[in-house]
């Protein structure tokens, strides 16, 4: 398919998801939730970049399964696979939303610290914007026992994708030791610029998200959480609106993709925490 043609279906598919997403909110709430669908052209420019997906692909705390969505459309002849640690609340529309979307990839619930899958299941692996998730719940220790579950359930040969807004140094150190060797890196900013009206509304919500992946069972403890996230947030937001007139939810998605070269540490190696997924 000619390029230019591929980026603009992909957009109207992406437009298509995003009203039936949004297709319940008030005007300014469907501009911060339609984020999530495309996360501002990032997603396309991944799965652009990203070396083709073949055979089985799992994509790893997958949330709502936006990002499965678009390796579904991109690669249309894969096998997807999603896993996240939980599939309710609001990730009870990942299913729906696959199907939405005309894309099938069985969702399974787990913890991607231990993953119930064997050694060399899968021909690649990716995540998008989930390793942050796991990192407020579980501390970086955490992320660094879910990035050896990805290299463990990967085949030899196959690529790990990682996206997020860890700066590329950072997520090189949480795979050291890891049989793995670097194919590309890259960084995408979001094409967002939101106004006061948006931003406003945005702040609080992310703060609230913040929050609940902290996974505190303390009331007065997630409340500190959010006052503390929702500061910070609010001064980035004035900061942005006066300086450039603007705001701009979120930095740059850095993407750094591997290939393992060799198997990978054994399950409950180092950093992975003992009990049972889900």
């Amino acid at each position: 398919m000619d390029e230019a043609v591929d980026r603009r279906d992909i957009r109207e598919r992406e437009a298509r998801l995003r009203a039936w997403f949004t297709r319940n909110c008030d005007p300014v709430q469907g501009v911060v939730d339609g984020l999530d669908i495309g996360w501002g052209g990032v997603q396309g420019w991944a799965t652009a970049r990203m070396p083709p997906v073949v055979g089985v692909h799992l994509d790893m705390a997958c949330g709502y399964a936006t990002f499965l969505a678009q390796l579904g459309w991109r690669f249309p002849e894969a096998r997807l696979v999603g896993l996240n640690i939980d599939f309710k609340g609001p990730h009870a529309l990942a299913q729906p939303l696959l199907r939405e979307a005309g894309v099938a990839a069985p969702l399974v619930q787990a913890d991607a610290r231990r993953m119930p899958f064997a050694d060399d299941t899968f021909g690649s692996v990716s995540c998008f914007l989930g390793l942050q998730d796991v990192e407020i719940g579980f501390g970086l220790e955490g992320v660094r026992a879910a990035v050896t579950e990805a290299v463990r359930v990967l085949q030899p040969g196959g690529g790990l994708t990682l996206l997020d807004r860890y700066p590329a140094e950072q997520t090189e150190r949480l795979m050291e030791g890891e049989p793995v060797e670097p194919v590309d890196v890259g960084e995408c900013a979001l094409d967002v610029r939101w106004d006061r009206r948006v931003a406003e509304r945005a702040v609080a919500l992310y703060a609230e998200g913040y929050a609940a992946q902290a996974r505190s069972s303390d009331p007065a403890e997630r409340e500190r959480i959010y006052r503390q996230v929702y500061g910070q947030m609010v001064a980035q937001m004035e900061h942005q609106l006066g300086t450039q007139g603007y705001y701009v939810p979120f930095g740059p998605v850095q993407m750094i993709v591997v290939r393992k070269t060799g198997k990978g540490r054994a399950p409950g190696g180092p950093g992975i925490e003992s009990g049972q997924p889900g």
